[in-house]
């Protein structure tokens, strides 16, 4: 039987990267203040877009995270056990990956363990790579893709081209990502407190950019970033300090101990 939050704590949700890590470390107010709200009984989970596999350790040892959410909600794990785990519809995993080798953008293809490359440079320390989409299922033929990015603004038309097949299309201004159907960063803070046995009432989610909107309105109390978008900052409850200034520090002081 897992182990259960105690009543009255939460369970915060922090996206990585632009709010917890600021592209050259985790500040130091952001490691204190996760030390101490660990140590009076709340959890903490990362609630990222990266693969697992590039969660780095750098990351990791200065968050010491309860568990990751990774690839927009279709890979859950608490401590080192895999929780969850949802995989791209195959039909799905065939069109992104034609559909970016016939138009030429550099496609990177997710899963728990790996990245492959499609028309694109090793993508951080990771050295897979294919040259055409066919040789996607001839090199990988057991990958089980949970997700696909593009890496650069796709233009009007190309976006409404996949809008059309796919619910959720995620374009950020250097890149664009498609997880499988229902899934984000929400519908894993829903299954991560279902796992706890606690009301979403009792979460707290901090991000800063496109593909945390979900989860910043979703959460019982939703953080934006001092550096968040605008639309971010429109749909949260409270809007902290600069990633690098230590926001997520900032906002646990506020909202969960009361200083």
């Amino acid at each position: 039987m897992q182990e259960k939050i105690e009543k009255g704590k939460y369970i915060i949700f922090l996206d990585i990267d632009g709010t917890v890590f600021d592209g050259e470390k985790v500040p130091e107010r952001n490691i204190m203040a996760l030390r101490r709200a660990r140590a009076e009984g709340h959890k903490v989970f990362l609630n990222t877009g990266r693969a697992y596999c590039i969660v780095t350790k750098e990351i990791l040892d200065a968050v010491e995270p309860d568990g990751v959410v990774c690839s927009m909600g279709t890979a859950i794990f608490v401590g080192d056990e895999c929780i969850y785990s949802a995989v791209m519809n195959e039909d799905d995993v065939n069109y992104l990956v034609k559909f970016g080798d016939e138009r030429d953008i550099f496609v990177i293809i997710e899963s728990v363990e790996q990245l492959v490359s499609l028309k694109g440079p090793g993508y951080l320390n990771q050295n897979n790579f294919i040259y055409r989409a066919e040789e996607l299922r001839e090199k990988y033929p057991d990958m089980r893709v949970s997700k696909v990015s593009f890496m650069r603004l796709l233009t009007e038309e190309e976006q409404n081209l996949l809008k059309k097949r796919f619910h959720s299309v995620y374009v950020h201004e250097k890149y664009a990502e498609i997880p499988p159907e229902a899934h984000n960063k929400a519908t894993a803070i829903a299954r991560v407190c279902e796992y706890y046995g606690t009301n979403v009432a009792h979460s707290i989610a901090m991000g800063d950019s496109g593909n945390d909107d979900e989860m910043v309105k979703f959460a019982g109390i939703g953080v934006a970033m001092g550096n968040a978008t605008e639309n971010i900052k429109a749909v949260a409850d409270f809007i902290t300090l600069n990633c690098e200034d230590g926001g997520v520090g900032y906002a646990l002081e506020k909202l969960v101990f009361g200083e």
